[in-house]
């Protein structure tokens, strides 16, 4: 039976608190964090590991994404954006959490790939010896197919990652896939899938409800059950009503009713 967590951007302007009663409220066995909360949203380490002794649940950390890219051609972006990649390594060996998602870095500008994948290469690397130092296991996400992206496809994680590559684990965002038989072949294809983002897309638009995109969820759900994989409901919401994160857990609720 997978194990359903949901991420924190579906909860973004919640405290701490908040996102455990929901966790408890919605029966989730789990919550991906977002480093960037921590900053943004000012979270404490003390205050999370408080509510996990008093709620414990399984966590992985999201690690932080936004504005960073280690292949950029500027240095100093890379430095500062792989210092911000170890800081949520900290995070994530603080927490305890499973294992930590890490974003691939991207182009600059569109070209000179094989200069981009040099640098990414490199970066992975750095990631890599301080993650293993720190006990943290990294979990690589394949992104969606737009300019500037250069790890979307499992070749590209093999072309990239080198001799790292069954070292990392993979992530496979539903999202991010063009089709039904993109999703499962990736699922096949990687070396070590450790769990898979859920949400579904309308063309270029991304995350939007598991009811209302591209995909039939109700059609992929029993793939995803047999799959195993620990499922995350991944969206964005900063209403303070968390609108999207109730109506895609009523929307698993009847889909798993529809198998019994």
């Amino acid at each position: 039976m997978n194990q359903i967590f949901f991420s924190s951007t579906l909860m973004w302007n919640a405290a701490l608190p908040e996102l455990f009663r929901a966790a408890r409220e919605f029966q989730a066995e789990g919550i991906e964090l977002w480093a960037q909360q921590f900053d943004s949203r000012g979270y404490r380490e003390a205050e999370c590991l408080s509510l996990l002794d008093r709620c414990p649940l399984p966590i992985f950390v999201h690690s932080k994404t936004w504005d960073l890219n280690f292949a950029s051609v500027n240095r100093r972006i890379r430095r500062a954006s792989l210092d911000e990649i170890r800081n949520s390594i900290d995070l994530a060996a603080k927490l305890h959490a499973r294992e930590l998602t890490v974003h691939p870095p991207r182009e600059s500008l569109c070209g000179n790939r094989p200069l981009y994948q040099e640098l990414a290469y490199r970066g992975l690397e750095e990631i890599f010896r301080y993650a293993s130092r720190s006990g943290v296991s990294v979990s690589l996400e394949l992104m969606e197919k737009i300019p500037k992206e250069i790890m979307t496809t499992p070749d590209d994680v093999r072309e990239i990652t080198r001799g790292l590559y069954r070292e990392f684990s993979y992530t496979v965002d539903v999202a991010h896939c063009d089709n039904e038989k993109e999703l499962f072949n990736h699922l096949r294809d990687l070396p070590k899938v450790s769990k898979i983002h859920i949400s579904n897309r309308r063309g270029a638009t991304y995350h939007t409800l598991l009811s209302d995109g591209d995909f039939s969820f109700r059609r992929l759900w029993p793939a995803l059950e047999r799959s195993g994989f620990p499922l995350v409901i991944e969206g964005f919401d900063a209403s303070g009503q968390y609108t999207m994160l109730r109506e895609n857990i009523k929307y698993i609720q009847k889909l798993k009713e529809n198998l019994q």
